[in-house]
């Protein structure tokens, strides 16, 4: 029998394999603070782009400063692999999502399958001056 999964046909085992990955993407998910979350599902609707850590701030709508998420929340995320952030310069991140990571690999493929209004939300916000 042959299924769909995120639009890719595939047999049924490979189908129960997909729900697998899903499966292990809510625990993995569920496990994360909430504004951890919000970080990497921000960041999977804007892959393969990387944004700022100001950027990032206003994405995900925190009230703290972007320096404050270094010094743990993103420190953090690059230590389990699930986000990269290149220095730039001594002030200056690029952060995005990990890519070869495989859950993450499955969050970027279901957000763009049915997140792409969200996307476009968060390329609006990208787009808008403070």
């Amino acid at each position: 029998m042959i299924k769909t999964y995120l639009g890719v046909s595939m047999s049924k085992d490979e189908a129960a394999f997909g729900t697998v990955d899903i499966y292990d993407l809510i625990m993995l998910l569920s496990s994360l603070s909430e504004l951890k979350r919000r970080i990497l599902l921000a960041l999977a609707h804007l892959s393969p782009k990387a944004v700022s850590g100001v950027q990032l701030t206003r994405l995900i709508n925190y009230s703290g400063k972007s320096r404050t998420l270094y010094r743990g929340v993103l420190d953090e995320l690059v230590s389990d692999s699930l986000i990269l952030a290149d220095k730039l310069t001594p002030r200056l991140y690029s952060v995005r999502i990990n890519h070869e990571h495989p859950l993450i690999q499955t969050l970027i493929q279901l957000a763009k399958k049915h997140g792409s209004e969200l996307g476009a939300i968060y390329r609006k916000m990208l787009q808008e001056k403070e």
